[in-house]
């Protein structure tokens, strides 16, 4: 019976976590201040502050490349040439500008694949853990 409730609390918690709360996270900061701020963005070696961005018309998670520089953080979507999710490039005498825009939780970290991937693995744990507590 004890087993029952603790499975039952769990998937509660994991319904209850699907939800959106009204608001995205955007990575923030700048490679010039932070050097592990680059295009690899390694969570684990920086302390990377996060803003809580209402999800809104008006902003949208960034990330600007500028040569070499990284810029994270986020912005008014009026800013956004190439749309909510896209990303746009030029050159300005020798140096590439790129600039990206997205509108989901944390998407201004890792590429699009790169979070594929955690979603795959997250399913597959969860997966796992209900089938090990729901087994008799």
């Amino acid at each position: 019976m004890r087993r029952l409730a603790t499975g039952i609390t769990i998937l509660f918690l994991a319904i209850l976590s699907f939800f959106s709360t009204g608001a995205i996270r955007c990575y923030s900061c700048r490679s010039v201040n932070t050097p592990d701020c680059d295009s690899k963005l390694e969570l684990t070696k920086v302390n990377i502050t996060i803003f809580i961005v209402a999800i809104n018309e008006s902003q949208r998670c960034i990330k600007h490349k500028l040569s070499d520089i990284y810029v994270r953080g986020y912005e008014d979507a009026t800013a956004c040439k190439n749309g909510d999710n896209g990303c746009s490039s030029t050159k300005v005498a020798d140096l590439d500008i790129t600039d990206c825009c997205c509108n989901t939780d944390l998407c201004n970290g890792v590429s699009s694949i790169q979070q594929q991937y955690l979603l795959l693995i997250s399913v597959v744990s969860m997966v796992i853990v209900f089938k090990n507590i729901f087994t008799v």
